[in-house]
């Protein structure tokens, strides 16, 4: 035999000495892993108000939250869309929306999961999702605002239709944000031909369609407009800086009614999105964002905003689950209603 040969044959057996050997080592099982601490999240809520929460949660947890946050102007919009390009190649894990709309949206279309979070049990069914695709934190009212020198008083939904309002009224873009829920709810409650004759009215009536609800308070409170509809929230923020600015809650048309109040609550909402890359920490996110105590901190950055486990709240009507086939009837008329000259 030659020396290649020989030589050859020992690589051959030391080869699979060492595959027999490997055959007889064991894995260590996959849950034996330290998982991953990364989280991402998608975060419609201001950012101002938002981040002290974050970083807080970061303490708590040992999480390291990478957050992603929206514009005002498309204000939970924009992020449900990118939720939507991403749809198979998820990068997201947890959305944290200032409303709940776009959640119930999203659900629809097959782009959450559901967890149900031990820290919901204490949150009213009307907040949340029976399977826990999402669970309500925080709510906020639709209120009107005026300006001192009004003459009159804004009660109710009709009176923005004075011709005295003319071309003087502002609501943010119903496209986006809280005024998307804000219609979708009026659509579910009154019907889409009386909702649509209603915007209709408002744009008669010369209504100014601004970019967001800050800047319905904003401009009303300089008098530049005289009236419009805001959430409670943006009204108090402004009203930190001006005593020019008043607000009252938005009434029914008829004390004697059997529907529902024409004053709608927006909760923010809290779900995990479908395909998230890290799951286990997504879950643990969850269940510290859904915390009492962290709810009760949001309340104290933004003023106006309501705990959905607050008892005044226990006679608000559950009819979020019809929000989202109101408004499949209604995007495109109000649209074109308010967005064409």
């Amino acid at each position: 035999m030659s020396n290649f040969a020989a030589r050859f044959g020992a690589f051959v057996l030391l080869c699979l000495a060492s595959f027999l050997s490997g055959c007889n080592r064991t894995t260590p099982p996959q849950s034996t892993l330290a998982p991953s601490n990364r989280v991402v999240l998608y975060c419609s809520v201001d950012e101002v108000y938002a981040k002290p929460i974050i970083k807080d949660l970061e303490q708590r947890t040992g999480l390291r939250i990478d957050a992603l946050f929206d514009t005002e102007a498309t204000k939970t919009a924009g992020l449900t869309n990118r939720i939507r390009t991403e749809k198979s190649n998820p990068r997201g894990d947890v959305f944290w929306s200032s409303a709940l709309l776009q959640t119930l949206l999203l659900q629809r279309e097959g782009l959450l999961q559901p967890y149900v979070s031990i820290s919901a049990r204490d949150v009213p069914q009307a907040f949340k999702d029976k399977a826990g695709y999402w669970t309500g934190m925080g709510a906020r009212a639709r209120v009107f605002v005026w300006h001192q020198g009004f003459k009159g008083k804004a009660s109710q939904l009709s009176d923005l239709l004075q011709p005295s309002l003319k071309n003087r009224v502002a609501i943010s873009n119903p496209q986006f944000g809280t005024a998307s829920d804000w219609a979708a709810a009026l659509g579910v409650r009154w019907g889409a031909a009386r909702t649509t004759k209603y915007f209709a009215g408002l744009k008669g009536n010369g209504v100014q369609v601004l970019p967001g609800n800050s800047d319905v308070a904003r401009r009303v409170a300089t008098g530049e407009l005289l009236a419009g509809v805001t959430d409670a929230d943006d009204f108090w923020a402004q009203n930190a800086r001006s005593s020019s600015l008043q607000s009252a809650l938005i009434q029914p048309a008829s004390k004697i009614t059997t529907t529902p109040a024409d004053d709608v609550r927006v909760p923010g909402s809290v779900a995990m999105l479908a395909g998230a890359p890290h799951p286990q920490a997504a879950r643990k996110l969850i269940d510290a964002l859904l915390a009492a105590q962290i709810e009760r901190a949001l309340m104290q950055q933004m003023r106006g905003v309501v705990s959905v486990r607050d008892a005044s709240l226990r006679s608000v009507s559950n009819d979020s689950a019809r929000w989202s086939a109101a408004w499949d009837k209604l995007r495109e008329p109000l649209a074109e209603i308010l967005l064409t000259n």
